[in-house]
This record gives C-alpha cells, structure tokens and sequence, in this order.
C-alpha cells in the first residue's frame, strides 16, 4: 500500500516536467521563426519604416560675437582694476597727508606753548608800567593780524567774479497831497508799526479848554496825553503876538496867534514786529490794512534810514494791495512830529 502511493507521485512528477519541456520547446521554435522572417525580410530589399524625428540643433552665438564679448569684459576689467588702483594710491597719499597734517598740528601747538610759557615768564620779569606796555603791544599786533586777514579777504572780493545784482522796478504814480484819513506806519530797526495819529490828536483835542486856561497865566505850555497802543504825544502850545497888528495909534488891540507842534513819542524803542512777519497773509499789520483799505486809501510811511531794506517789501505790498503811499525820511533820533505850519505829505 505504502509503494503505490509513491509511484503515483513520481508519475505526476513527470507528467509536469513533460509540460515544461512542450512549453520551452514551442518558445523555442516561434523565436526561430521570427528571426527566419526577420532574416527573409533582410534579403528581399524591405526596408522597415522608421518614424522621423526633428532634431533642432542650437548652435549658440556666432564665434565673433563672443570675440568681441570678451574682449569688451576683459576691457572693462581692466578699466575697473586701473581705476581701483589709483583710488588705493589716492587714498594711501591722503593717509600720509592726514599723517604729516597731525604731527605738523602737534608740533607747532608744541612750539606755541614753549613760546607762550617764554613770553609769559619774561613779562613777569617786567614791572607794572612796562608790563601794561607789553599788554598793549600784544593787542596791538593782535589787531594787526586781524586787519591783515580781513585786507587780504577785501582784495580777494575785489578781485573776484562781480556778482550781478537784479533789481526789480515797482511803478510809481504821480504824487498828490494826502487830504482826509491816513495810516500811519513807523519803520525803524526794521521794525514796523502802526502810529494812532488821529486817535492821538483826538485826546488833544479833549484837553484844548485846559491848556487855554494855561496859556492865559502862561506864554508856554507843554503836556504829554496817552498812551495810546504804544505811542504817546507831546504838545507844546505857545503864545506869540503878531508883530504886523501893531500900530502907531494907540489903543490898538495886538492880536493874539499861538503856535502848535505836537510829537509822537514810542512808549519803548522797540516797539513794532518785524515787516516780513507784519506783512504775511494774517499778520496784524496786513490785516489792519486790509480793514482800512476803504476808509483810509493812503498810508504815511516815516522811515529811519536804518530801515530802506525793510522798506522795498513794505512799499511793494502796499502797491499790490491798492495804497497810495507817502515817505516821509527820518534822521537818526528825531521823533514824529506834526505842526499847522509843515508841508502836507504827497502820496504817490
């Protein structure tokens, strides 16, 4: 029983192995055959279609382009590499410059205080009268040196290119007398301001009855009223008799004139603000003018000669704003005066 079994299975052994060797030996012949017919193909002039392929060759630059491309980056190279140089060699003779700057500083500093030590150790050898003398002498060429420097700058300027100076030229009408309301103005140290002559002459006014009643004990009054937004005015009231009334008969009644002069004195001598921030667009002085454009078309001006700068702008903003304008020039310590006597002034 155990021997059938193991026949049974060596026969199944081999029935597998035989399919094996069918399935080699039919692979076997079909690989013959195709390779018979590829061999018959060969023979007979039969070509076997190949599909095309487009194949784009990408030469490059031109040969002489790239010449040229290397000669100019090899130019520039070398420009970049001169150029890097002299700026090292520039830099190296600032260093020894810088150098040589610094040790003369040190040296010379050296010197001025062995000098200085020097000079100060012979002057105390020297009483007090030789010593003021000394003091003197040094402030003297002290002072020389000065003038030296500054002489050498004048020729300097002298000799230089001649600056060209614009000027700029405002129309000016044809004068009139002021008649009726004017703004006063006070332009002195380059400050403006606005000068209450009428409301001044007004408090005048006020007290004419008190100063008639002094004139008739007294042949010379004199009263200062205000102040008034700074200002104040000084009158003086004389009387005097008119020498032509008199006549040969007597009994003849001498007439009687007075003679007037009133000055406007400034509270402080600074009074004012400055043209340029007195004339912006909302300054107070341009918006005063621009409230009493109408009802005071005419501006008197009393310039101080230390101010005719400061006066181009102010004339040329009252030109733009429509004023006519009066000057009226003031030496140095003179006060604002008015008197019946005086000239009218002529606005333009």
């Amino acid at each position: 029983m155990s021997r059938r079994p193991i026949e049974e299975e060596d026969s199944a052994q081999d029935s597998f192995l035989d399919i094996v060797a069918n399935l080699v030996g039919v692979i076997i012949i079909l690989v013959m055959l195709v390779g018979a017919k590829a061999t018959h193909d060969a023979f007979s002039g039969k070509e076997v279609a190949v599909p095309e392929e487009k194949v784009v060759v990408d030469n490059g630059p031109d040969e002489k382009e790239l010449e040229a491309q290397l000669r100019a980056a090899r130019s520039g190279l070398f420009e970049a590499r001169r150029e890097v140089e002299q700026l090292a060699t520039r830099l190296i003779q600032i260093k020894r410059e810088a150098d040589d700057f610094d040790a003369e500083r040190v040296n010379l500093a050296m010197h001025r205080s062995v000098v200085e030590e020097d000079m100060a150790r012979r002057r105390e050898l020297l009483d007090s009268e030789h010593q003021q003398q000394y003091d003197v002498q040094k402030q003297i060429a002290e002072y020389q040196l000065t003038l030296d420097a500054l002489t050498k700058e004048q020729l300097g300027l002298l000799t230089g290119p001649e600056t060209v100076e614009e000027l700029e030229s405002v129309p000016t009408p044809l004068a009139r007398e002021i008649d009726g309301n004017a703004i006063h103005l006070r332009l002195k140290k380059g400050l403006v301001s606005i000068v209450p002559f009428d409301e001044l002459l007004d408090e005048v006014q006020n007290h004419v009855e008190d100063i008639r009643r002094r004139l008739q004990s007294s042949d010379h009054v004199v009263d200062t009223f205000g102040p008034i937004d700074g200002y104040r005015i000084r009158m003086t009231v004389s009387r005097v008799a008119d020498p032509m009334s008199i006549g040969h008969r007597a009994g003849q009644i001498m007439r009687i004139e007075y003679d007037q002069y009133a000055e406007v004195l400034p509270t402080s001598e600074g009074i004012g603000q400055d043209v340029e921030q007195a004339l912006m667009p909302g300054g107070s002085l341009y918006k005063y003018l621009q409230d009493h454009r109408r009802v005071s078309p005419s501006v008197v001006v009393w310039l101080y000669t230390d101010s005719f700068d400061d006066f181009r702008l102010l004339k040329r903003t009252l030109w733009e704003m429509g004023f006519s304008m009066a000057t009226r020039p003031m030496i140095p310590g003179a006060n604002i005066g008015a008197s019946p006597h005086g000239t009218k002034a002529a606005a333009q």
